[in-house]
């Protein structure tokens, strides 16, 4: 084992919903820090800090059954370190992700 000497962060998360009646709307915003030190950094986890925004949207179609939709993008800062396994910078990273549900209660 490999020791990875991760340190301590902090995630900042913020997230607003509007009821329009049967529809709600929603926004997020996040702001992640990354645990990795330069030291440990390897491609195994190429991590840096992040700030993520997210809007969505649901509607309830009736008592028992509701659907939604959601987008969310992760912004990956740009990171340069050097150590045994990593001589570089990391650039250009981040995520898309599309979230589709539907709600049935009995």
């Amino acid at each position: 084992p490999k020791a990875k000497d991760w340190e301590d962060t902090s995630a900042w998360r913020v997230s607003l919903s509007y009821d329009l009646n049967p529809f709600t709307l929603m926004a997020g915003f996040a702001i992640d820090g990354n645990p990795v030190p330069d030291a440990t950094l390897n491609f195994e986890l190429p991590d840096s800090d992040a700030t993520l925004y997210s809007i969505g949207m649901r509607y309830q179609i009736n008592e028992s059954m509701g659907m939604g939709i959601a987008y969310l993008y992760d912004d990956k800062e740009e990171r340069t370190a050097t150590n045994d396994s990593v001589d570089g910078t990391f650039s250009d990273g981040g995520a898309h992700l599309v979230s589709i549900g539907f709600s049935y209660k009995l």
